[in-house]
């Protein structure tokens, strides 16, 4: 499969004054804020996520701003690639460690206001929680709010971080899936892993369904465990989605994007007959696959099935798997 990647074209493709996606609420409600920046902010390395309504001109005036005060970015990441899902976050966070990151920034754009929220990386695929230390600031003014993070940051902390890049640092390369299949694995017919929901009702829901639409060997798994972990416990396959963009979910789970249009078409089905319907492919998406445990490689179907939300995209990835299967 392709490597993920992003440039100032993807960047300037989408603007738009969307609220924050429900990864991001969940990630900025779980965070403790405080009225000063996080300690040792002018000393470590930061990453920064942004919304895809903040624009290129606003990143390169966020990193002017950032080297004249010490703030040391090493890259700026579309924050639908990062929070996308269990699989993207775990590779963004090892990949966050590796480069001994120790501070997110969040930019968001929402009703004419930028926010931006300053926190401690927690070293997980969480990013960030209560115990670490965080701070936001907001203003209808981009330049203006880059102007008081400026001013908290020289004024409460001693610059250690001088070799800062000139230019937001956008373009990188992942490889989330070691491989991925346009089909379904006859593997499912073994005993499949599906991760608990972390709302009860979303679990109770998923498991009537479940109950009634999968005639396969399932069991409901502490959503915390590791590939390797469910290849222990004897679990060929787990079913896995990401919750983005249509575009960033097709761009992570390997398909080619230049044949990403505006508008995707998604199938579903009404009373067992196959339909087609198309869904914009800046709306955010839900997108099931199922995951080797052993060997990283996913199956994702052969026809695209997303669909707004998830109860709508299981269930047209469950009828398309039992039909191309026949069971």
């Amino acid at each position: 499969m392709r490597f993920l990647s992003l440039s100032f074209f993807f960047l300037s493709f989408y603007f738009s004054s969307a609220q924050p996606s429900l990864e991001e609420e969940r990630l900025t409600n779980n965070l403790t804020y405080t009225s000063d920046l996080p300690k040792g902010l002018l000393a470590g390395r930061s990453i920064v996520l942004y919304e895809g309504s903040v624009t290129v001109a606003d990143l390169t005036e966020a990193q002017k701003y950032f080297q004249k005060a010490g703030i040391d970015v090493i890259s700026y990441l579309d924050v639908d690639y990062v929070l996308a899902g269990t699989d993207p976050s775990v590779v963004f966070s090892n990949y966050f460690n590796s480069r001994g990151v120790k501070f997110l920034i969040l930019f968001q754009k929402s009703n004419n206001e930028y926010q931006s929220v300053f926190t401690e990386y927690n070293g997980k695929k969480t990013f960030g929680d209560k115990d670490h230390m965080s701070w936001k600031q907001s203003n209808t003014s981009f330049v203006e709010l880059l102007r008081t993070i400026y001013r908290f940051a020289i004024s409460t902390q001693k610059k250690e971080n001088f070799l800062i890049n000139d230019v937001p640092e956008t373009g990188f390369a992942f490889r989330v899936f070691k491989e991925q299949n346009t089909n379904f694995s006859g593997d499912v017919r073994f005993k499949v892993a599906i991760p608990r929901w972390e709302n009860e009702a979303d679990e109770k829901e998923l498991e009537a369904f479940l109950k009634d639409n999968f005639p396969v060997k399932w069991d409901p798994v502490d959503p915390n465990l590791t590939d390797a972990e469910l290849d222990d416990k004897g679990y060929r396959m787990v079913l896995r989605f990401v919750h983005t963009r249509g575009d960033v979910a097709r761009d992570i789970l390997g398909y080619d994007v230049t044949q990403t249009a505006s508008s995707l078409s998604s199938i579903y089905y009404e009373e067992k007959v196959l339909k087609i319907k198309t869904i914009p492919s800046k709306k955010m998406i839900y997108k099931f696959y199922f995951k080797n445990t052993a060997y990283g490689n996913i199956f994702v179907g052969s026809k695209w099935d997303a669909d707004e939300t998830w109860q709508e995209a299981l269930r047209n990835h469950i009828l398309a798997m039992r039909a191309e299967l026949k069971f």
